[in-house]
């Protein structure tokens, strides 16, 4: 479960990755959204909404070129401000503003964020604009959801092999990741013959395809060198939490992050 945990923060740290940052000229509320109390928590490193900070950013004059700016923090406002001018002050409005500071702030690095948050996020998206791909990814999302708290192994598979298809493309590696990560979450792998291991290191590789991170990259090469040289995959298993940083985040958040970039540069 960790792992699949780790494997969808870009997606969408990712989906820093579909056009979600498109403006339609038009725009009608098409969800509910509302804002958690959390997000008001300051020690969150999150924005603490106050009817001041509200006029503020309302009557801010930010460059024509704010993307260009390189602290993090001032970047982020003028970002508010943009969208709090255009659409106005609702709840979509700081929770997009919100997750585009997280991603500066997180630098690429991991940022532990629930899949209930990552809905709210997708739902903000589409509301603000509501075009294909954000309907697409806020259907991803709520699918990501169902297939990961499913009992049902065919229903976790078929949602899982549809929202993958849509980010990749109907490839080979998707179907290897989806039936090792159906092995993982419904019984485990079982790795005992050089079968097993050639196995295991082709659905390692195919999660380097799908998402080539640093640390799939780290563990992929742990294990191939392990089953190259003979060894036991117990020495691989003890190297990988030696050497490769996982961070503790979900890879499919990293993907959607990526691919929904809030910058419209």
């Amino acid at each position: 479960m960790r792992d699949i945990l780790t494997y969808f923060l870009c997606l969408f740290i990712g989906f820093i990755f579909l056009g979600c940052g498109e403006v339609e000229e038009e725009t009608e509320p098409m969800l509910s959204v509302e804002l958690p109390d959390r997000y008001y928590d300051t020690s969150g490193l999150l924005y603490e909404i106050m009817d001041k900070q509200v006029k503020e950013l309302l009557n801010l004059d930010f460059p024509g070129d704010w993307y260009n700016e390189e602290d993090p923090e001032l970047r982020a406002k003028y970002y508010h401000a943009l969208l709090i001018q255009k659409f106005g002050d609702i709840p979509a409005v700081h929770i997009v503003a919100i997750f585009y500071r997280l991603s500066l702030l997180s630098d690429g690095k991991p940022t532990e964020i629930s899949i209930e948050d990552l809905i709210l996020r997708a739902k903000a998206h589409y509301l603000l604009w509501p075009n294909e791909s954000n309907r697409k990814v806020l259907e991803d999302t709520e699918n990501q959801k169902i297939w990961r708290e499913t009992d049902d192994p065919e229903l976790y598979a078929e949602l899982y092999t549809e929202t993958l298809i849509r980010q990749h493309g109907d490839i080979p590696e998707v179907h290897i990741v989806v039936e090792g990560e159906k092995k993982k979450k419904f019984g485990g792998w079982r790795i005992a013959t050089d079968a097993d291991k050639n196995e295991y290191v082709e659905y390692l590789r195919a999660k380097y395809v799908l998402q080539p991170t640093e640390y799939f990259l780290c563990v992929y090469n742990v294990f191939k060198e392990a089953r190259d040289s003979g060894k036991p995959f117990g020495v691989a298993i003890s190297r990988e939490k030696e050497t490769c940083v996982e961070g503790g985040l979900d890879e499919l958040l990293n993907l959607t992050l990526e691919n929904a970039e809030d910058n419209p540069e």
